[in-house]
């Protein structure tokens, strides 16, 4: 990879990493330290409101194991469907969405190449990817870094097909 890259981490936050994302804290964190020695910059995504939890609740913390050297960077709400890392709804009815900070975090450090780790590769990390090369990103997804929810109809290796047919490289 390129110095101008960045990693980002999507959702490492309480509520997912409790329903399925135990198994890729280490790996998670261990593209971090890559990240750091490779002089990367390190952006991890926030969902602001995934579910009907207040927006202080623990469940939105990102998960006390994770090695949070970066910039934090909210987006979201999934609730309502704002999955992508780039997408930050104002929550001022329709149309008032719009791009979270994190692509201009992104044109700030000269980032050409983003590498998107965490939770869920079949939801987050996938929109956050597919948006990213909207952008004009190229983008990879570390598959070993991911955890899955089940969330594509046609399982894992289809939501991993579709990325790749989109142009993300997943690796």
């Amino acid at each position: 990879m390129q110095q101008d890259t960045a990693l980002i981490v999507v959702d490492m936050q309480n509520l997912f990493v409790d329903i399925g994302g135990e198994g890729v804290i280490d790996a998670v964190n261990d593209q971090i330290a890559t990240a750091h020695e490779r002089g990367w910059p390190v952006y991890f995504t926030r969902d602001v409101a995934p579910d009907d939890s207040p927006t202080d609740a623990p469940a939105l913390d990102l998960h006390p194991e994770l090695d949070v050297r970066g910039t934090v960077v909210p987006k979201g709400p999934g609730r309502s469907g704002g999955f992508s890392g780039f997408v930050l709804d104002s929550g001022r009815g329709p149309g008032a969405g719009g791009l979270s900070p994190l692509a201009g975090l992104l044109r700030e450090s000269g980032v050409r190449s983003i590498v998107v780790v965490g939770i869920a590769a079949d939801v987050c990390v996938a929109a956050t990817a597919r948006d990213a090369l909207r952008l004009g990103y190229s983008a990879t997804v570390v598959r070993g870094a991911t955890a899955f929810v089940g969330a594509h109809p046609g399982g894992d290796e289809a939501a991993v097909s579709e990325l790749r047919a989109a142009g993300v490289a997943v690796g």
